[in-house]
């Protein structure tokens, strides 16, 4: 009988060769309006004046040791249980506002990513005179899930400013007919370069685009994915 022959060896892997490329990446914030610059643009912490429309909280999570507003023991009032809403930005929490004399108006009952913003309004009507934000680890309304619970005055004959925190929720817009719209927020364009210096012998290939600024998280890399920039070439997304 014939033996079997033994089997080929494997065959090396292919080596590749990388050259090195020199890449330098450039972001920059230009705001509407006569500021230079994104830093130098100063939000005050405007007073209410009037009775809101509506009003936007920014869901910063935390407990009631955060609080930062001017408004007196018997208006305002936070109270946290086991350990307050999360803190980790994109987590989930259900947040219920209502007004204080019973729950008869519900202003939002949602759930909120910590970092997300949610609006209080009953158009065409104004706001009641108090409120009552309470925070769940999720959609069963239960006190056995009861993060948080705080009553604040909301009426502005009080003191109200753009920016104060009442525990895990910060004050981040509100529209009255006195005042109209006031806000934290500003209109701003990103401008982000990557460029391949001239130094370079061989040209960059994107894998990965993702831009992190104080203001979102932009993902680019479908878009340019595979895209390369050959030395001295600059790539813009938009």
């Amino acid at each position: 009988p014939t033996p079997d022959l033994p089997s080929p060896s494997p065959s090396e892997p292919p080596s590749f060769t990388t050259e090195r490329c020199f890449v330098t990446v450039d972001a920059q914030c230009t705001p509407s309006g006569q500021s230079q610059d994104c830093g130098s643009v100063v939000v005050t912490r405007t007073r209410c004046e009037d009775r809101p429309l509506a009003m936007v909280f920014r869901y910063n999570g935390g407990t009631c040791e955060q609080s930062d507003n001017i408004q007196n023991s018997d208006l305002f009032q936070c109270f946290d249980f086991q350990e307050g809403p999360p803190v980790e930005v994109g987590e989930l929490s259900f947040i219920t506002v209502t007004d204080i004399k019973g729950g008869s108006i519900i202003y939002h009952a949602d759930f909120v990513e910590v970092g997300g913003e949610y609006t209080v309004a009953d158009s065409p009507f104004e706001v009641e005179a108090n409120m009552n934000i309470t925070i769940y680890s999720g959609s069963l309304t239960l006190p056995q899930f009861m993060l948080q619970t705080l009553v604040f005055h909301s009426s502005c004959s009080q003191n109200l400013f753009l920016k104060d925190r009442f525990g895990a929720s910060q004050l981040v817009v509100f529209v009255n007919e006195q005042q109209g719209l006031s806000t934290c927020f500003f209109n701003a364009t990103f401008t982000l370069n990557v460029a391949s210096q001239p130094e370079s012998r061989t040209p960059a290939i994107i894998n990965s685009l993702v831009s992190t600024t104080n203001y979102g998280t932009f993902n680019f890399t479908d878009q340019y994915f595979e895209r390369e920039i050959g030395p001295g070439q600059t790539l813009s997304p938009a």
